[in-house]
C-alpha cells in the first residue's frame, strides 16, 4: 500500500495503480468501471480498522483511481496538483476533489456511494447541448430593439466616441474586426473614425444594420472564424458577447489566429458573479466555468437568450494561455450610489456588471 509523502504528492496514475494493487492483494478483487461497486465494498470494510495514516493512504489512492476512470471515460482533467489541499478535476466546467470525495465515503456511511458519484460526473461530462440557434433567434428578435441595435448619430467627431485605448492607439487606416459587434452601433463608428472595418455576428438581421452603412460583414458565431484569413486584422473589438457561448478559450483561440503579431484586442465581458446573483443580491449559481444560467427576466440579462458562465480563471488565464498579454483591465463606472433599490445602478454599486480587457498579440 502506498502512502503521501508529507512534502509532496506522487503521480495521480501511480496512486491509482496502488489502489488496483491494494485491492488485489488485501481484498483479492480486481476493480474497474464494470466494477465499481467492488471498490465501494473495499472502502466500507477498510472504514471500520480505519488510523489517520491508512485513511490519508486510502483516500489519496482510491480517490486518484477515482480521478482516472473520469479521466479515461470523460475527459476530465486534474488542476491543483500542486496546491496545499487535495488535487481537483475539472469536468465540463466543475471543480470537483475525489480525493475528498473518497475520504467522507471512509468515515461518513451515509456519504454518496463511489457509483452514486460516477453518475453525477457523467451528467456534468454531458451537458445539455448548446443553445445557439436559440440565442441566434433571440438577437434577430432584439435586431428591432433600439436598445440594442440601430444606426449612430453621424454627427460629430466619430474619433472622439471612440474608446480612450482605442483613441489612444489609432484606427485610422487599420484592419478592425468588430467581432459579436452586429447592429449597426459599433461597426459604423469604426468607419466614420477612418478604419478598414468588418463586422461578425451570428444573427443576420443585426447585420443588416451594418449592411445599411455599407460594411463588410460576415454571418458566424464568435467561436469560429474559419471565415476569416489568418493575421489579417490589426485590431479586434468585442463588445459582450462570449456569455453566448459555451467555451470562451475557443472564442480566444479564433481571436489570436486571426489578429497579427502585435495587434490589440479589446473585449467586454460581464462579471461572472454578477451573472451569479439573483435579483436580490444573493449568490444563486454554482461558479461552473461554461455552465447555461437558467432563464431570467432581469434587467442585467438580454430577454430570451441562453448565457453561459464565464470565471476569472477562462476571461482572464484563457486570454493569456491564447497568446496575449493583458496589458489593462477596468470595470466600466456604471453604479450610482444615489439610484432606487432595484434599479441597475443600484445593482453595480454592489457588483460591477462589466469587466473590460486591453490585450495585445504576442
Amino acid at each position: 500500500m502506498m502512502h503521501l509523502v508529507a512534502d509532496s504528492i506522487p503521480p495521480m496514475e501511480t496512486l491509482a495503480e496502488a489502489a488496483e494493487a491494494h485491492a488485489r492483494h488485501d481484498h483479492g478483487t480486481a476493480i474497474g468501471l464494470d466494477n465499481v461497486a467492488a471498490a465501494d465494498r473495499i472502502l466500507h470494510a477498510e472504514s471500520g480498522r480505519l488510523d489517520p495514516e491508512r485513511l490519508e493512504s486510502l483516500a489519496a489512492c482510491y480517490g486518484a483511481w477515482l480521478g482516472r476512470v473520469a479521466v479515461r471515460q470523460w475527459n476530465a482533467r486534474w488542476v491543483g496538483l500542486f496546491e496545499p489541499s487535495a488535487p481537483r478535476l475539472r469536468l465540463g466546467g466543475v471543480l470537483l476533489s475525489p480525493i475528498d470525495a473518497v475520504r467522507r465515503r471512509l468515515t461518513d456511511p451515509s456519504a454518496p456511494s463511489l457509483s452514486a458519484i460516477l453518475r453525477q460526473l457523467e451528467s456534468w461530462a454531458r451537458p445539455d447541448p448548446a443553445a445557439s440557434a436559440d440565442n441566434r433567434e433571440a438577437w434577430d428578435r432584439l435586431a428591432a430593439d433600439p436598445r440594442f441595435a440601430g444606426a449612430i448619430d453621424p454627427s460629430g467627431d466619430p474619433a472622439a466616441a471612440l474608446d480612450e485605448w482605442l483613441r489612444a492607439e489609432g484606427v485610422r487606416g487599420k484592419s478592425v474586426l468588430c467581432l459579436g459587434a452586429g447592429g449597426g452601433r459599433q461597426g459604423p463608428l469604426f468607419s466614420a473614425a477612418g478604419a478598414k472595418v468588418t463586422v461578425v455576428d451570428f444573427s443576420e438581421r443585426q447585420l443588416d444594420h451594418d449592411r445599411k452603412a455599407g460594411l463588410q460583414t460576415v454571418c458566424a458565431s464568435i467561436d469560429d472564424l474559419r471565415a476569416l484569413a489568418p493575421a489579417s486584422f490589426d485590431l479586434v473589438v468585442q463588445p459582450v458577447s462570449a456569455c453566448y457561448v459555451p467555451d470562451v478559450e475557443r472564442v480566444y483561440a479564433e481571436v489570436a489566429r486571426v489578429i497579427q503579431p502585435g495587434g490589440l484586442y479589446i473585449v467586454q465581458h460581464k462579471q461572472p458573479a454578477n451573472l451569479q446573483a439573483a435579483d436580490d443580491l444573493r449568490i444563486a449559481q454554482p461558479s461552473v466555468e461554461g455552465a447555461a444560467l437558467p432563464p431570467s427576466t432581469a434587467a442585467h440579462r438580454e430577454p430570451g437568450t441562453v448565457e453561459y458562465l464565464h470565471g476569472l480563471d477562462a476571461l482572464l488565464g484563457g486570454l493569456c494561455r491564447a497568446g496575449f498579454v493583458i496589458e489593462d483591465v477596468v470595470e466600466p463606472p456604471r453604479a450610482d450610489a444615489l439610484a432606487p433599490a432595484g434599479s441597475p445602478g443600484h445593482r453595480a454599486w454592489f457588483l460591477p456588471p462589466y469587466l473590460k480587457i486591453k490585450a495585445r498579440r504576442r
